[in-house]
């Protein structure tokens, strides 16, 4: 209980909350960017194994296009992960600017 009396009881001045909001929308941020780093390098895995695939089709080896074009959709999996995790943060900082501004006013 004094937990949550802590957590929601203002404490402090209203300089305090601006920076919390600013902090926490750079985290945002940097999550983003983070997620679009992985992405692209996602991508590229994805398109070296499609050329790999290829290469494999012939040379006439069955096996290692066959294991190409496994890694290939397991990276794609990843990826759509990846890029659903991005919707969710972009979510939240629509809503994150949402509740601050109503905060401001």
């Amino acid at each position: 209980m004094l937990k949550l009396k802590k957590w929601f009881h203002s404490s402090g001045s209203a300089d305090a909350e601006p920076a919390l909001s600013s902090s926490t929308s750079e985290k945002l941020r940097e999550t983003l960017m983070k997620l679009e780093k992985k992405e692209s390098i996602l991508q590229s895995k994805i398109s070296m194994e499609n050329e790999r695939a290829k290469e494999c089709t012939r040379s006439r080896n069955n096996k290692g296009k066959i294991q190409c074009l496994k890694r290939k959709a397991f990276y794609e999996s990843q990826l759509e992960q990846l890029q659903n995790i991005q919707l969710q943060v972009n979510d939240q900082m629509k809503m994150f600017k949402g509740v601050s501004m109503v905060t401001k006013v």
